[in-house]
């Protein structure tokens, strides 16, 4: 600014007190020509020191303080440009006695010719503008920019925006030149747009033999420890979450939240798989490995016969860990799996019990009618679960009904199969007795009620005693 207050005093002085020795110096038309040209420049100085006061105390001083931020140095250019070009004009018009009009209209024609020939440039240059004045991203901002006349998209760091481009730093260190009219033109995602947090994730692959809730629980809290680190969002939780699975393993994505402004999302994720990987190596967690076993081939005709119902049986809570492979073998030949069409009433709230189910494959929607009459669902069984042990073991009538909500395939064990098995091995009965206790009591502290262990356990053997008196003979009336 300095330097343009001195350029317009020495050419005040040079036009109004030099302005005789000019002519005196320079023959006729030169003279005349030099004072003209001494004038102009005096008026473009003019302008120029206009720009200059602008620039300081305007775009570097309030609106910096009410923007928060330094004003694009494209618009502070284009206010440059258009200050310089007025003041040219009227110097031309005031000083050398060029029309305006005619000045117009010359520089509409060329500009016909140039808009022709820049069409390119001027597309990047107004886009350019719309950017700066839409405040759409700044410099310092994180962009994915997607377009066609690229392989892929491009990301980046904005490190500035010129008149026909944004430059942008991509994590390798490269500088990439995006023409501004393919930032408007094309979709965009700001990743620095609103100033919080952005969701990264990182792929953590396991054997899929290992326990995947284990898996999750060692993740998740290696990964809320890295998430106090800086450059992390502290107020949004990371998660686990199954994201594949593989022949061989289990895929976990775990997410979380960074400042990209403060810590390079490739430099966040390198934290964090660093951290977990720290814990994996600690608790000697498997990585997948491709594992190839030579075995006969899987016999399908024999998955819907004895070998099903025996490992449905075996993995039942009622007889898993009590019965022994003979007994086993014993109710799987007094056993039959059946198919259900969708709709069908397994089982009916109220009605005396004959026999209990094991899903082996579907689902079915567990529903109790409370006092009001109303039937609510309470919870929905499929593969593995078992329905109607209570009250085929103790004869109680059923305390809900049970509706197939897809085509399902179940395990029926009648009370008459129940009745051999203890005949053939009375002291089953106890360890029954144990399981449904166990059971009862898991729905007494749901339901809030004190009960005491060996009173139910009590109650029970002898309904059951009393229900299957046929398979005891002499020993139930005694």
């Amino acid at each position: 600014m300095i330097w343009s207050f001195a350029a317009v005093a020495i050419l005040l002085l040079a036009k109004y007190f030099a302005e005789p020795s000019i002519r005196a110096i320079a023959p006729p038309p030169y003279g005349d020509l030099a004072v003209q040209a001494v004038g102009i420049a005096l008026i473009v100085a003019v302008a120029v020191l206009i720009d200059r006061i602008v620039r300081r105390f305007y775009w570097h001083g309030h609106l910096k303080k009410r923007l928060g931020r330094d004003t694009p140095e494209l618009i502070q250019d284009i206010v440059t440009w258009a200050l310089v070009l007025i003041a040219l004009s009227v110097g031309l018009s005031t000083e050398a006695g060029f029309s305006m009009a005619a000045l117009a209209t010359a520089s509409g024609a060329t500009a016909v010719v140039l808009g022709i020939a820049l069409q390119a440039v001027i597309q990047d240059l107004f886009s350019g503008l719309a950017i700066n004045l839409e405040g759409s991203y700044a410099i310092g901002d994180y962009l994915t920019v997607f377009s066609d006349q690229g392989p892929e998209p491009v990301y980046g760091r904005v490190i500035g925006i010129s008149w026909r481009s944004t430059l942008l730093r991509q994590e390798d260190g490269c500088l990439v030149m995006i023409p501004n009219h393919l930032a408007t033109t094309n979709p965009v995602t700001n990743h620095s747009r609103p100033r919080e947090g952005k969701r990264l994730s990182v792929d953590v692959p396991v054997d899929n033999r290992f326990p995947p809730a284990r898996v999750m629980d060692l993740l998740l809290g290696e990964a809320f420890k890295v998430a106090k680190g800086p450059g992390f969002e502290r107020l949004k939780e990371p998660s686990v979450v199954v994201k594949n699975l593989t022949a061989d393993g289990v895929i976990f994505e775990v997410r979380f939240y960074s400042f990209p402004d403060q810590l390079e999302p490739g430099s966040a994720r390198s934290i964090m798989l660093r951290a977990l990987l720290d814990v994996i190596q600690q608790y000697t967690v498997p990585t997948p490995l491709t594992q190839i076993e030579m075995v006969q081939a899987f016999n399908v005709d024999a998955v819907p016969g004895d070998m099903e119902t025996r490992r449905a049986i075996s993995r039942a809570r009622l007889f898993k860990d009590v019965l022994n492979p003979e007994q086993i073998d014993r109710l799987t030949k007094l056993s039959r799996p059946a198919d259900k069409p969708a709709g069908t009433v397994l089982m009916n709230q109220g009605d005396a019990a004959s026999s209990m189910v094991i899903i082996l494959e579907g689902a079915a929607s567990i529903t109790v009618k409370g006092t009001d009459g109303i039937s609510r669902e309470v919870a929905v069984s499929a593969t593995g679960d078992v329905a109607g042990e209570m009250s085929l073991m103790t004869g109680s009538p059923r305390t809900a009904t049970v509706v197939a909500l897809t085509t399902m395939r179940v395990l029926e064990i009648t009370k008459e199969a129940m009745e051999d098995l203890l005949r053939a091995s009375p002291e089953l009965l106890g360890r029954f007795s144990h399981i449904l206790a166990k059971r009862q009591l898991e729905l007494d502290q749901l339901a809030h009620r004190v009960t005491q262990r060996e009173k139910v356990e009590s109650d029970l053997l002898t309904r059951m005693t009393a229900f299957f008196s046929r398979a005891f003979g002499v020993t139930a009336r005694t």
